[in-house]
């Protein structure tokens, strides 16, 4: 439901743009019974048809059965990708992504030349950072420490960027992170959690298995730390901090994907141009100071702070500046140009039309020339629902632009959708640069880029309910 094609579908059928949706099959639109029958609801409501070159005009019968049918098929072929996955686990290939320190190779053919997916080999290089990263844990280190070296030591993390905690110590229940990892050890494991999506917001939930489900294969061949070195962090990682309360044992745990925050990704630290990522009480600090000590911006700036600034750029903006009406007529002069070969395709079957009726009327054959003024007349009728659809709706007057695109951030702004404010960023806002003010020991000065060129994206996103996703994804 989050495609963005899908979306804007569902904001043309709401406009009354279109009257009949045309797919290959009923799955084509969606195998979720619940999704199928609510899309099929608000088509419904807003008198448009689906119809499929499988089934036919759908109706109430069709999506009962037929998403009854394609739910059924969803849940069949993720049960037989995971028993392939098995398969190929218990085979001794891997079955998902390249972990650090090894590499994917390429060309393994078998027996019958078919290719081989799932073959890895140590990378060597790597393989001496994750050797080090154990000693200096067992030597006493910790993990803030060991980052902070690789960090200084111009080591590229496993994302080439800098080293964070979690790359080495992720979360203890999945067994993520160098230090917990038993890849390292020569294990594959599989089958640790599961996916499930919310049935009210649709995001996806990781469900944890019990340890017991995982499935575990011995892979000699790609051991990077020995018994001992494993046995020592596990030693280590076992000790509790003094004073912390032992945890009772928990049920099968629910991880929550991440949700992103409005302004994740656009705010820079001025000293060293450096990403700012939230940290402690909802500050952006600087990520090159945090992880690797390399630039001396140690402040943060709040985010609601800066969620308040940008809202007030942006206006700032359209209670000033340049004119925005000229920015938006460049921006459809496609759909303008598009629009015109259409109205000349227009009126040169009515003039087609138009000499067969004066032929007819000259005594030529009526039969064969209604037969072709039939043809020419339903290919006007195409043509004239290509205007319709096609016309790009005319542009109000600057004052009304600028007032709509008000409202409109006003909406979102009060709505606090991280979704819809992302995508009105990706829009409006290129950067956000933090700098310690000078001759102060606290505070930042905050310094606000704006995309001009986005304003004719956003006007689009608008009048497409916010459902249009910009050409220009972060």
């Amino acid at each position: 439901m989050e495609r963005p094609g899908f979306n804007r579908l569902l904001a043309a059928a709401k406009a009354g743009r279109i009257d009949l949706v045309v797919a290959e099959g009923l799955d084509r639109l969606s195998r979720s019974l619940k999704d199928i029958a609510s899309v099929y609801e608000t088509l419904s409501y807003h008198g448009v048809g689906i119809w499929t070159a499988h089934e036919g005009r759908i109706t109430e019968l069709h999506i009962g059965l037929k998403g009854t049918m394609n739910a059924l098929f969803l849940r069949d072929m993720k049960s037989k990708v995971k028993r392939g996955h098995r398969a190929r686990i218990a085979a001794g290939f891997a079955a998902s992504s390249c972990a650090y320190g090894y590499k994917v190779v390429r060309g393994v053919v078998d027996a019958k030349g078919r290719n081989v997916n799932g073959v890895r080999e140590i990378d060597a290089a790597a393989a001496v950072v994750i050797r080090r990263v154990y000693e200096e844990f067992i030597g006493g280190q910790t993990v803030l420490q060991i980052v902070e070296g690789l960090n200084r030591d111009g080591i590229p993390a496993p994302n080439g960027g800098l080293w964070k905690r979690n790359a080495l110590m992720g979360g203890a229940k999945k067994q993520e992170g160098i230090l917990r990892n038993e890849i390292y050890l020569g294990k594959l494991i599989f089958n640790r959690s599961h996916v499930v999506r919310d049935p009210v917001t649709n995001r996806k939930r990781f469900i944890l298995n019990p340890e017991s489900e995982w499935t575990k294969v011995d892979v000699p061949h790609l051991r990077i730390v020995s018994d001992e070195m494993w046995a020592a962090v596990r030693e280590i990682d076992r000790r509790k901090p003094p004073g912390q309360k032992k945890q009772e044992p928990e049920e099968p745990r629910i991880l929550t994907v991440h949700n992103q925050h409005a302004l994740t990704g656009w705010v820079k630290c001025g000293w060293c141009g450096g990403s700012k990522s939230l940290a402690n009480n909802s500050r952006y600090l600087c990520s090159t100071h945090r992880y690797a000590k390399k630039c001396r911006n140690s402040r943060g700036t709040r985010e609601p702070v800066l969620m308040t600034a940008v809202f007030e750029a942006l206006y700032e903006r359209l209670r000033g500046g340049q004119a925005l009406r000229p920015q938006l007529v460049r921006a459809f002069a496609r759909e303008a140009r598009h629009g015109e070969k259409l109205r000349k395709k227009e009126a040169d079957l009515l003039a087609r039309i138009e000499r067969l009726l004066d032929a007819v009327e000259r005594g030529v054959d009526t039969e064969s020339a209604t037969q072709r003024i039939l043809v020419l007349q339903n290919q006007l009728k195409t043509v004239r629902q290509d205007i319709q659809c096609d016309l790009p709706a005319e542009l109000p007057d600057e004052a009304t632009i600028r007032s709509t695109l008000v409202r409109a951030l006003q909406v979102i702004e009060v709505g606090n959708d991280v979704r819809r404010t992302r995508l009105m960023f990706q829009c409006l806002l290129a950067e956000i640069v933090l700098t310690p003010i000078p001759g102060s020991s606290r505070g930042e000065t905050c310094d606000i880029t704006l995309r001009e060129e986005g304003w004719s994206e956003f006007w689009r996103m608008v009048m497409d309910g916010l459902a249009y996703v910009p050409r220009h994804p972060r």
